[in-house]
């Protein structure tokens, strides 16, 4: 068996295994050991391991493909295939790597769930269906696997649906998404009936055939859905209350792997979306207004999870800003930095949660010294996402800044200026949980056992060390992680530029003195931002009305509709149907009248005068011969006179 051959099937196999355990722990999770939940991890830790090995192969000697017809209708043929390329094996790593640790600090963190094995079995659903979507070859199996990720992530954030808010949660993210994902069925229905394929290659090798008008229409279309599963502007409105589901599941789908599905989209169409200078701008603007916009609104949340979540919406516009500029190797490069980060973050959150059971930053004052490696690794995963020197998060950020900086200076003064926002917070989140004065909730806090609290320190390695792979200043590094970008999908291997790099960088401290002031050193109110933004502070605490506009403009139009659609059904259409009921009983009725009293009444007469005749004729049968030849000739004479008379 070739090596190709063998690379092919470990794909298969690294998708196949999460959809193993899914299929154990449905049907026999509550027999196996924690439930299902160990059994989970390993069989996700050997699709992990199984990937990097395909990562090797496929850096080292080339790209794999195959593919298979599984339906044909006249013309047109259907194929499963599979597309193995570095974009592939980069997603394969980051899901099998993130899903795996998110695994492991789940048996912890949700040991005493009485339906462990149901959430576990979920979670392996929802990682291979990921794992089915990045290594598809074609967008029909794209798109049913991008709606099995819908799926699973519904029923992972309303995992908890006793509770009211979060079924309706579960059912915001499920409604909105869809939204997009409409943009994204028409985007694939328009790219069939004008190439004739579903096939990426033969696509994007007809795509310059294709008219400006017919690509821009094709990239804003699939952009829509890109959109909606990564939360952009205006469909961002799902992620925060998505919060409500299981910390774990905010790390997995929320801040890690469904977020990222959008960006994978885009990249994965990046020679269409090259094609169209509105659809790249379209996709830079959007970026950009998500990347502010979400930062402003998580400067004034104290529920940590929503802070955190409103920096996952930031941070993709990040990636969405990159990839519009064309910085391909950029936007990919920071969605593993970040996954990494966000994930740290998001597990560090539920350590904090488990401990001093409150989400409010406000009450957790005072956590360091209880919690020193939840504390310490949560501290890691801030920096790197505030874009701090020699962290991960800051070597991806540059690139995208150094991009944006040759795209539109004003892009990156709205991006470094966020970037102060984006260090303002999180350390307005650090200094509030971990230092100053002991909240309520801290004082019978300890640290997360070690099966939470080894994840926290296994992703903080590749929080501090995996962007240094993208650092300028080490070219063999930089060379052999560009291999994940081939040069014509917009990789750009330029010089630091020490002018661009240093913006952002004091952006960033001057985030962090700005919060260590206010709320550590107490030099101003900690309620500064609501004396001094004055109105602007209740437009952001009620994040720009979104919802309210939403409920106003889409959702009361909608249910006013269907109320009077209930109405009208009631009231007309079920009246008008009751009426042809009635009529129609009323018709039979007088039907059934008639056929008793003409039809029967005509039938019986016939019958009783039949019987009556016979009865009096068969008094003529006496049996006697005699009788009979009497008649016969008293019959002969009486035609004899009938015909003399006649």
């Amino acid at each position: 068996m070739g090596i190709e051959n063998i690379v092919l099937n470990l794909v298969i196999v690294i998708a196949l295994l999460p959809l193993l355990s899914f299929v154990l722990l449905l049907f026999l999770g509550r027999f196996l050991p924690g439930r299902g939940g160990p059994v989970a991890t390993a069989l996700v830790g050997a699709s992990f391991a199984a990937s990097l090995y395909v990562l090797f192969q496929v850096l080292t000697r080339g790209n794999v493909a195959s593919s298979m017809v599984w339906h044909v209708a006249g013309s047109a043929r259907f194929t499963l295939g599979l597309l193995v390329d570095e974009l592939t094996v980069f997603m394969l790593v980051v899901v099998t790597s993130i899903s795996f640790v998110i695994h492991l600090y789940s048996i912890g963190y949700m040991h005493r769930e009485k339906r462990l094995s149901w959430y576990f079995a979920v979670l392996s659903l929802f990682t291979a269906a990921m794992l089915s979507l990045v290594i598809a070859d074609n967008y029909l199996q794209l798109y049913i696997s991008w709606e099995l990720v819908g799926l699973c992530s519904y029923l992972l954030i309303g995992f908890w649906f006793e509770k009211k808010s979060a079924s309706d949660a579960a059912k915001k993210a499920f409604i909105v998404t869809r939204l997009g994902d409409v943009g994204l069925s028409l985007g694939i229905i328009l790219i069939y009936v004008s190439t004739g394929s579903f096939i990426f290659s033969e696509v994007f090798q007809q795509a310059e055939g294709l008219s400006m008008t017919l690509v821009t229409a094709i990239t804003l279309l699939l952009f829509c859905g890109a959109a909606g599963k990564s939360a952009q502007f205006p469909l961002h409105v799902w992620l925060p209350d998505a919060m409500e589901g299981p910390t774990p599941v905010n790390a997995l789908v929320d801040a890690a792997t469904k977020i990222g599905a959008g960006v994978y989209l885009v990249a994965r169409n990046f020679p269409l979306f090259e094609l169209s200078a509105f659809s790249t701008g379209t996709v830079v603007w959007i970026g950009a207004i998500s990347a502010l916009m979400a930062a402003t609104m998580a400067m004034v949340m104290t529920d940590i999870k929503r802070v955190l979540a409103y920096s996952t919406v930031s941070q993709v516009g990040y990636m969405m800003v990159a990839l519009g500029t064309g910085g391909y190797f950029a936007g990919i490069f920071h969605l593993m930095t970040h996954a990494f980060s966000k994930a740290l973050l998001f597990l560090g959150s539920g350590s904090i949660i488990h401990a001093a059971h409150t989400q409010d930053i406000t009450e957790t004052g005072g956590l360091y010294k209880r919690m020193k490696i939840t504390a310490i690794t949560f501290i890691l995963g801030a920096l790197s996402i505030s874009g701090l020197p020699l962290f991960s998060g800051f070597w991806s950020s540059d690139q995208i800044l150094r991009d944006v900086y040759n795209y539109n200076f004003i892009i990156y003064v709205i991006l470094t200026f966020t970037s102060i926002l984006t260090a303002f917070y999180m350390f307005r989140l650090v200094f509030l949980t971990f230092f100053g004065r002991k909240g309520d909730k801290a004082e019978y806090a300890h640290e997360s056992p070690p099966v939470m609290s080894i994840p926290l320190i296994l992703l903080a390695i590749p929080t501090v060390l995996v962007g240094l792979i993208g650092s300028p200043f080490l070219p063999e590094a930089y060379r052999f992680f560009t291999l994940f970008a081939p040069e014509s999908f917009g990789v750009r291997q330029v010089e630091a530029n020490y002018a661009v790099m240093g913006g952002p960088i004091a952006a960033d401290l001057a985030g962090i003195l700005l919060a260590y002031l206010i709320y550590q050193r107490n030099l101003r109110p900690q309620d500064w931002l609501a004396r001094y933004l004055g109105p602007y502070y209740r437009v952001l605490l009620h994040k720009y009305y979104f919802d309210e506009i939403y409920l106003f403009l889409i959702v009361r139009p909608v249910l006013r509709l269907s109320d009077f659609i209930g109405r009208f059904d009631l009231a007309v259409i079920d009246r008008v149907v009751n009426w042809v009921g009635d009529s129609g009983l009323r018709f039979a009725s007088a039907i059934g009248i008639f056929d008793l009293g003409v039809i029967d009444g005509i039938v019986n007469w016939v019958g009783d005068t039949m019987l009556d005749n016979s009865s009096r004729f068969r008094l003529s049968q006496t049996g006697y011969t005699l009788n009979y030849l009497l008649f016969f000739f008293a019959a002969v004479a009486l035609l004899v006179l009938w015909i003399q008379f006649a």
